[in-house]
């Protein structure tokens, strides 16, 4: 048997070709920064097409976006399904941030509909190992990368479609994929040579309608591989006539280092240079996969030691005196923080909060709680996350922006010394453009904060939230 079914996915007559493409009226609709849109365009525009935007926000809220629009020529139209663009053109190209439920209103008869990823799997010849999961895909592909030299695109990383204009469609390639991308994928099953799935919970159920919809997304990925590769815990979650064979050689890891199972030591634990047990596991996946495609342990052990951790994900970004701060802005879901929780040790003050995405924080703050973590809560998400820490006992901190956050959970830690951790278990569309953004303006307000003796900031010194319109077809 197979996971749940889908809410199904738009199904094209076929992607088309390079030589399709000369000529073709194709709209790229939602313009955000990690769907790959842009990227998208500019493959198409060389191919001969003709591009156009489609997106709900104004250009001046892309700001990067327009630019790249305007240097190319770009028709930009503001406006969703109803708009004309979409039944006068020969291709839509949707940002996967674009759910299920959004193109159910489509007009009838429009125009075949395609993520932008399709153009990529269809037109890459290479060997692919592709990489998902609710967390870590990023760091296990960035990873996967390392250890076999090879580029890394997709999701979090630079569009697939990069990839294909950089190094050409003969290249090896790791691919990050989200659920969203793979939902869009599903008509056109490509080939994929491993497949590594971190782990699954919950996430995304802003655009999801359920948990199992979002898993058998995730779990689909299997259908297409011929190798896979996961945690051991997720083995009850693969269907039995998975076609996709498990791996040859894993790699475990322990106090020591990672091991492969007949006992050969790769690289002792203390190489890794990236904090939490969670890490630990995603490489022990990262180690597993490069091996199956023919890499030594010894090559894997050096080039282990030359992994670094990725900006936002438990980066530490500023010191002063005792305190430390830490931004994991990419932890968008509660398990993400609770991880986190986990790799750092000492007094702690968390914060928390963003945009909703669906989640219960009945887990997270018991995790809190259990840490003795001094929770301040901000954004969106702030009531409903200082009640859950109020229900375990805590005693949490509310603040309207992000600033007064940061000082808040200075001074929280009483002068003692300590970490301020950004681990928000929410996504950052509520004030922010992405993660990034929001994890740049921690760091900015951490040193702002302590270069001044009297721990006031400097206003003009501070970033402020970005006023946006309710997200649309922007990033996931």
């Amino acid at each position: 048997m197979h996971p749940p079914p889908f809410v199904a996915p738009p199904r094209p007559a076929h992607v088309p070709s390079a030589d399709e493409l000369a000529g073709a009226r194709v709209v790229i609709w939602g313009a955000g920064s990690h769907g790959g849109g842009i990227a998208a365009g500019c493959y198409c525009q060389a191919l001969g097409a003709h591009v156009a935007i489609l997106d709900q926000r104004l250009p001046a809220a892309l700001p990067q976006t327009m630019a790249t629009a305007a240097a190319h020529g770009w028709p930009w139209h503001i406006g969703n399904t109803a708009h004309p663009v979409l039944r006068r053109c020969d291709l839509v190209l949707a940002s996967p941030a674009i759910p299920p439920r959004v193109l159910a209103g489509l007009p009838a008869g429009h125009p075949p509909v395609l993520g932008a990823d399709a153009l990529f799997f269809a037109h890459h010849r290479g060997p692919r190992i592709a990489v998902t999961g609710t967390k870590g895909k990023s760091t296990t592909a960035n990873a996967c990368g390392v250890l076999l030299d090879r580029p890394v695109g997709g999701n979090s990383h630079r569009p697939l479609l990069d990839l294909l204009r950089l190094y050409g469609p003969e290249a090896a390639v790791v691919c990050e994929l989200s659920s969203f991308q793979l939902w869009y994928l599903q008509a056109l099953a490509p080939r994929i040579d491993v497949a590594v799935i971190t782990n699954l919970s919950t996430d995304h159920l802003d655009w999801h309608p359920d948990v199992a919809h979002y898993h058998a997304a995730k779990l689909r990925l299997l259908d297409w591989a011929a190798v896979r590769v996961h945690h051991p815990d997720l083995a009850a979650s693969i269907a039995p006539d998975c076609p996709a064979r498990p791996p040859a050689q894993r790699v475990g890891y322990g106090r020591d280092g990672f091991c492969t199972e007949d006992g050969t030591l790769i690289a002792e634990r203390a190489v890794l240079r990236l904090p939490g047990e969670h890490n630990a596991a995603n490489i022990a996946l990262a180690l597993t996969a490069a091996l199956t495609t023919g890499l030594g342990p010894g090559i894997a052990g050096i080039r282990l030691a030359a992994l670094s951790p990725l900006p936002h994900r438990l980066e530490t970004v500023h010191r002063s005196g005792d305190l430390c701060f830490v931004d994991d802005s990419i932890a968008t879901n509660p398990d993400a923080t609770i991880a986190a929780l986990a790799a750092i040790d000492g007094p702690l003050t968390v914060i928390l909060g963003g945009a909703d995405k669906g989640h219960s924080f009945t887990g997270l703050a018991d995790a809190l709680a259990g840490r003795s973590a001094i929770p301040v809560c901000t954004g969106t998400c702030a009531p409903a996350l200082a009640a859950a820490c109020a229900a375990a006992g805590l005693r949490p901190h509310s603040c309207p922006t992000l600033r007064e956050a940061v000082r808040t959970a200075i001074a929280a830690l009483g002068g003692a010394g300590g970490t301020v951790l950004l681990s928000p278990a929410c996504a950052s569309t509520d004030q922010w453009h992405d993660f990034a953004e929001r994890g740049e303006a921690f760091a900015a307000c951490a040193r702002a904060l302590t270069h001044r003796p009297d721990h006031e900031p400097a206003a003009e010194m501070l970033p402020g939230p970005a006023v946006l319109p309710p997200p649309g077809a922007g990033p996931a």
